[in-house]
């Protein structure tokens, strides 16, 4: 009985200090050291939509230079499912790929286009060559 009533007392004043004093709880590193980084561990690629597929995937080929002709499915990104871009047969789109499966991907983008993709294309070559 003693027992209890003492642990809802400090309880209490735990809560009662963490509410007025502002403890904040011990942050916990990420467990996972070799967890890959989304952000930086992406592979962007411009590719033509070739073939549509079920539940909004589709069948792309690669236009890059380094993944000339390469095909692989993909499927739309959240923000283009949410604002309903529609793709369709032959649209340019930028691709991401993921390094560890490069068979699968996400389309992020739709151009207007063929002449503005091959723009995007060559600016994206040019800022690579600038940072080598």
């Amino acid at each position: 009985m003693i027992l209890r009533l003492l642990i809802s007392i400090i309880f209490r004043l735990y809560f009662f200090m963490a509410r007025h004093f502002k403890i904040q709880k011990q942050v916990v590193p990420n467990k996972k050291k070799n967890a890959p980084k989304a952000d930086k561990e992406v592979i962007s690629a411009l590719g033509r939509v070739t073939e549509t597929l079920p539940n909004a995937e589709f069948l792309i080929e690669l236009l890059d230079e380094i993944y000339q002709g390469h095909k692989l499915k993909a499927r739309i990104s959240g923000k283009m499912r949410m604002h309903h871009i529609k793709i369709i047969l032959g649209d340019y789109v930028k691709v991401e790929l993921n390094p560890y499966d490069l068979n699968r991907g996400r389309l992020t983008f739709r151009f207007r286009s063929k002449v503005e993709a091959l723009r995007e294309s060559q600016t994206n070559s040019s800022s690579e060559e600038n940072e080598s």
